[in-house]
């Protein structure tokens, strides 16, 4: 293995400093401060593993940002990089976006460097090269299709004991998906469902045929996401020397949001990165403990390499996003406060004095669907037309998909505002549906202003459709549009088709009916899927995911809406638009007004956050494991506004005495009413 020098990353100067700042086109004193002490500028001189815990607003993704740019442009090393990895892909778009054009930014994003997820790192870098080398194909990581083909093969009559022992367990309850469920654990195929075996008797027909269906799901290449970190462990396991080559490759690691990071995320980058004789590769991970709220039930947060290490830890509590008003509500919610200074806003577009107008907004059953109107009505009237054409605007609740009750009003989203649809909200949606993947790719096509998203999506879409007709069909690369080209090349009519689709929805932006797609699109999706597959879609996972969705009905005098999760007002000429989601679709942003909305889980969340949202307590305390959620949840949605932030409560949950506590506090209180509100004194 070549042996290299003790590495130390480039120093930055105030001269690297101002250039970036420069480039950024941020002001001279951006990271320095006016007086030189923002906590900002000794994390940008840093050459050390340091843990960064920044608190919402602190720009720390900017700081992060322009740190890369300085170390890019001073990088001189021909093969060894730097690598930046993120929960998701924000760490990369950010790049793109501030420094895509740019000599460093493009340096950045090629060889020798790394930037991207975690899981696309793990799989480049490890599992999908190990794989390969045993002779196992790799055509897609994807749970649902991994589950699909699990579920062809289960009917085969190879594995008949394996099916007479699952099927009738899915079949008594629709709520259990037990083949969904499984993951390969070891190198030797054994299953685990949710963390422990299928069977207790390893030696039945069953259990022994569990293990040669998911040998046999592998080596037709179809593997789901957590099983690519089994797989690089294995690597590992086998091949100590690996760690010291990953080390050599990319000296230095920067870790974005790292407080969303999984068990299985951190555990790999620990031991890729830090344990161990060897030398450890420098790492400074940005994030905010307060705001860990990617968590679920089927995965434990990080307890390997928790975040932050108290020894190297350096805070950054100044917030450039709000003033002290939004800081003082929002601080008490973090389980450990940070002491939130609101330095903000510095937005010169918005000129409207919003201090002092924090409200509550208050209902009940009959006025719950009238909470949204509500707060689009005051934001018309707080903020000028100007600054309302240019804001951003939204309304976000912690629960967003309803579940099988419809009790305990307001439980999601849908119970303000029935058209909302939630396969629309995430910030990379998997959609559900192939109508679903057109409306999510106009989404991202007007958020980004660029035409190209909505191509994607639909060629995503109909490969997907594709492999579900057979699960053998191979889609490589990031490009699915001009795979797709390519692909129907020689089928004159299919890429007609397509091409035709395309230009009516991408082009002309012609409005989706449910008679366009059943009269025109649905047969060329067929005879596209044929030319790809050599099969016509059938089947009933193929139908559900053909079908036409229509639009829940509108309750009387509620707007029009596009499919795209903006709730305009006044309907007939819209003045104000509202965009409507989940709090972890917003998770990152920063919003002109921020409405968060009641939801339910196990309690209603912000009537379980009173004592916080009261003054009487502050931080994590004694609370138990939801109350840490939600508590984490809505610091992350109340952190989101530079001038406005305002909640929706039921009037039946606040007592008067809470009401008075609330009004000392600095929250106005209005009661929703059909047509409008009623300021409560």
């Amino acid at each position: 293995m070549a042996s290299y020098p003790i590495f130390t990353l480039p120093v930055i100067d105030d001269s690297d400093i101002a250039w970036v700042c420069d480039l950024l086109g941020l002001p001279a004193e951006a990271f320095a401060g006016i007086d030189g002490t923002d906590p900002r500028l000794p994390v940008l001189k840093s050459t050390e593993s340091i843990d960064i815990e920044a608190c919402p607003g602190s720009g720390k993704t900017t700081l992060l940002v322009a740190k890369l740019a300085i170390l890019a442009k001073k990088w001189t090393d021909p093969r060894r990089g730097i690598c930046v990895l993120s929960h998701t892909n924000v760490a990369r778009r950010e790049i793109e976006t501030q420094l895509g054009n740019t000599a460093a930014g493009q340096r950045l994003l090629s060889y020798p460097h790394y930037v991207g997820t975690i899981h696309g790192f793990v799989n480049e870098f490890l599992a999908i090269p190990w794989l390969r080398s045993q002779g196992i194909p790799v055509r897609a990581i994807d749970d649902l299709l991994c589950e699909t083909h699990r579920r062809r093969l289960l009917k085969t009559q190879q594995f008949s004991a394996l099916a007479n022992a699952i099927n009738p367990k899915e079949a008594a309850n629709d709520r259990i998906n037990i083949v969904g469920n499984w993951r390969v654990a070891t190198e030797g195929f054994a299953v685990l469902r949710n963390g422990v075996p299928e069977f207790k008797d390893q030696t039945k027909p069953a259990a022994k045929q569990l293990v040669a269906l998911a040998r046999k799901c592998a080596q037709d290449g179809y593997h789901c996401y957590d099983e690519m970190f089994m797989w690089a462990h294995d690597l590992l396991d086998r091949y100590p020397d690996t760690v010291e080559a990953l080390r050599l490759r990319f000296p230095a690691v920067f870790i974005d949001e790292v407080q969303d990071n999984s068990e299985l995320q951190s555990g790999i980058l620990h031991r890729i990165f830090v344990a161990g004789p060897s030398g450890a590769a420098i790492r400074q991970r940005y994030g905010d403990s307060n705001q860990a709220i990617y968590g679920n039930a089927n995965g434990a947060g990080a307890t390997t390499d928790t975040f932050p290490h108290a020894a190297i830890c350096r805070a950054i509590p100044n917030s450039h996003r709000f003033g002290q008003e939004i800081a003082s509500l929002a601080d008490p919610l973090g389980l450990v406060p940070h002491g939130l200074i609101g330095l903000g806003p510095k937005n010169l577009k918005v000129g409207s004095d919003t201090s002092g107008k924090h409200t509550v907004f208050l209902f009940d059953d009959a006025t719950v669907n009238h909470v949204i109107e509500s707060y689009a009505r005051y934001l018309r009237e707080i903020f000028t037309p100007t600054e309302l054409r240019d804001g951003v605007f939204t309304a976000v609740a912690a629960v967003h998909r309803p579940g099988e009750k419809d009790d305990n009003i307001p439980r999601h989203v849908g119970k303000y505002w029935p058209v909302y649809d939630p396969a629309l909200t995430a910030a990379e949606p998997k959609p559900e549906t192939l109508q679903q993947y057109f409306f999510a790719g106009a989404k991202s096509a007007a958020e980004r202003e660029e035409t190209r998203f909505v191509t994607e999506k639909i060629a995503e879409g109909i490969f997907r459709l594709a492999q579900m007709t057979d699960p053998l069909t191979s889609v490589a690369g990031k490009r699915k549009h001009r795979q797709m080209a390519a692909l129907l090349v020689d089928n004159q009519e299919a890429r007609a088709l397509y091409f035709l689709i395309i230009t009516r929805v991408a082009v002309d932006r012609q409005a989706l009916t449910k008679e366009s797609w059943d009269g025109t699109c649905k047969p060329a999706f067929a005879e596209i899927v044929r030319c790809l597959t050599g099969k016509v879609p059938a089947g009933t996972a193929a139908e559900a995911f053909l079908a036409w969705d229509d639009e829940p009905a509108v309750i009387a005098g509620a707007p029009a809406i596009e499919r795209d999760n903006i709730y305009r007002y006044p309907a007939a000429a819209p003045e104000v638009s509202v965009r409507v989601g989940s709090i972890h679709s917003v998770k990152g942003e920063t919003h002109t007004a921020t409405l968060v909305l009641e939801s339910f889980r196990h309690k209603h969340h912000l009537a379980s956050l009173k004592p916080w949202l009261t003054g009487a307590k502050t931080g994590q305390g004694k609370e138990g494991v939801e109350n840490l959620k939600r508590l984490k949840q809505h610091y992350v949605a109340m952190t989101r506004p530079t001038h406005l932030l305002c909640l929706a409560l039921r009037e039946d949950a606040i007592t008067a005495a809470e009401l008075t506590l609330l009004k000392a506090r600095g929250w106005r209180l209005a009661r929703v009413q059909p047509g409008g509100y009623e300021w409560i004194e």
